[in-house]
């Protein structure tokens, strides 16, 4: 929880750098069983501009959001391990992201984008929390 900056990095499939740009999070509860994650990509690659505004509901170790733009499972694994998979109709890809906390103020965000079967494209995006609820 709380308002993190990052910077996404874009690769190809063999790995060769394509970009990099500024992401703004910000994560709150709404109440006991649900979160709010407001992410604002300054240029997503292959998009552009991209405001996600997403509730998502909890319940345990789980959880899940169904809306226009995207919707996710995703499960703890760990403490500091989490994953999720991203049915996007922004990016017309499954996104598989794996959330890893290096500390409690620290996040890396390993991506992997699959379109009609084949990878298009992976992704790292690294995440300071500059602001705590």
């Amino acid at each position: 929880m709380g308002r993190w900056e990052g910077l996404c990095k874009s690769f190809t499939p063999d790995g060769e750098f394509l970009d990099g740009s500024a992401v703004h999070m910000d994560v709150s509860w709404i109440d006991d069983n649900t979160w709010h994650l407001h992410e604002h990509f300054d240029n997503l690659y292959g998009v552009g501009e991209t405001v996600y505004d997403t509730p998502i509901s909890v319940d345990g170790k789980r959880c899940w959001a169904k809306g226009e733009m995207i919707s996710l499972e995703g499960t703890e694994l760990t403490a500091f391990n989490y994953v999720f998979t991203i049915d996007s109709s922004v990016t017309r890809s499954i996104v598989y992201n794996n959330h890893y906390f290096l500390d409690p103020n620290t996040r890396r965000i390993i991506t992997h984008k699959v379109r009609d079967g084949k990878t298009n494209l992976f992704q790292i995006q690294d995440f300071v929390r500059v602001e705590r609820p």
